[in-house]
């Protein structure tokens, strides 16, 4: 193929903090424009205009936090209403923008609106708003509801980060899996890898964490299920605390209770928790990938886990998995056998160091590409395989 495809990719949520969708789109539009930059025209919509190269993140962490936070605390109607007159402003300014494209990809709530010669491709990283509504906020849900469906029929190919999701799409949207291209996430050896002892040593101090901790990374989402983890830690007789990175999200406060809550980390200290951990511990109920499973075995940080979702096909044979989520005891006698044997830890990190080498961002960037380059030749033969046609 000659001619570059130009792309336009809803960029908005690399301009939050860089965590699941914003992570997600970083780090595969870092790889394609290193691997495919020869092949693709990339823009950057923030919500207002067209960018050259990524948005950043917010300039004020705390001003931008507090802000969400206000806004979740707001009654679900007029919360939609902000919503809603913060989406119809943002689609206008698309719409200004987006036919300069040859082809839109989104991996937000649900697509704008694109003029009719642009292929639309979007990745849906997980149903969670379909399956587990009563995990988000009310104005999220019915957010969703008002345009999810309708906005899916304009999609010309969907991306998803794992089989599991792949099939939840086949039963609950009716979408063709020949419509769907599998795209598993990577992530970046040269931030995420076993630190030293002292590189450790120095993230600890600087937290106030002891040198013996387990750890939890993730959002306060309810699915995520972090609850779970200080009645094992109660039921195993370990006075080992549990340490919990990332941004909090809408979770009720009190489950962060006899917690040491970090809130969120950058980069270079998450791979230095993951380092000194004594396991990662992710008792998820619901995920569409399961990132920070990937992170902490590429460094060396032994997992514990659920079969629920997609975590088995990240996971594979390297991890620790509890019965079920709710299932106290096995996860109280899991953490005490990693707790007293070393040796059995250093077994689980190395098979874990394994597993994460299947993984890469270059491998997200190819996937992705083939599905940009089939959306472009099928829109441009007019042989769209749209929604309503995947059903």
């Amino acid at each position: 193929m000659s001619a570059r495809i130009k792309i336009l990719v809803n960029a908005f949520p690399m301009v939050n903090v860089n965590t699941g969708i914003g992570r997600y789109l970083r780090c595969l539009y870092q790889a394609l424009e290193e691997h495919y930059g020869d092949r693709l025209e990339i823009g950057y919509f923030d919500g207002k205009r067209v960018l050259a190269t990524m948005p950043s993140g917010p300039g004020n962490l705390t001003q931008w936090s507090g802000l969400v936070s206000l806004f979740w605390r707001l009654p679900a109607y007029p919360a939609l209403l902000i919503r809603l007159l913060f989406h119809f402003n943002q689609e206008r300014h698309f719409r200004k923008v987006a036919g300069a494209f040859d082809l839109y990809h989104e991996a937000a709530f649900f697509p704008f609106l694109s003029p009719a010669h642009v292929a639309t491709v979007f990745t849906l990283a997980d149903l969670s708003l379909i399956r587990f509504p009563e995990y988000h906020p009310r104005e999220r849900v019915l957010y969703s509801r008002l345009f999810f469906r309708r906005r899916c029929r304009s999609v010309n190919r969907f991306l998803t980060i794992s089989a599991f999701i792949q099939n939840e799409m086949a039963v609950y949207l009716g979408i063709r899996r020949q419509n769907t291209t599998v795209t598993y996430l990577g992530y970046d050896p040269s931030v995420l890898y076993p630190r030293s002892a002292v590189e450790i040593k120095d993230c600890l101090n600087r937290h106030g964490l002891p040198h013996r901790y387990f750890l939890f990374v993730g959002s306060g989402d309810p699915r995520k299920n972090m609850a779970v983890i200080p009645k094992a830690i109660a039921r195993s007789g370990l006075n080992i605390p549990l340490v919990a990175a990332g941004w909090s999200g809408w979770v009720e406060k009190a489950s962060w209770e006899k917690i040491r809550v970090l809130g969120y980390v950058g980069d270079d200290d998450l791979a230095r928790l993951y380092s000194g951990a004594v396991a990662l511990i992710f008792p998820s109920r619901y995920e569409g990938f399961g990132l920070p499973v990937l992170e902490a075995m590429a460094c060396g940080c032994p997992v514990v886990t659920t079969r629920e979702a997609s975590m088995p096909e990240v996971a594979g044979d390297a991890a620790l998995y509890m019965k079920n989520p709710d299932d106290v005891e096995g996860l109280a006698a899991m953490l005490k056998e990693l707790s007293a044997h070393p040796e059995s830890r250093r077994q689980w990190a190395g098979k874990g160091l394994a597993q994460a080498r299947r993984f890469s961002w270059r491998n997200t960037a190819e996937s992705t590409f083939r599905a940009f380059e089939q959306a472009f030749r099928e829109r441009n033969s007019s042989e769209i395989k749209g929604f309503h046609r995947a059903y």
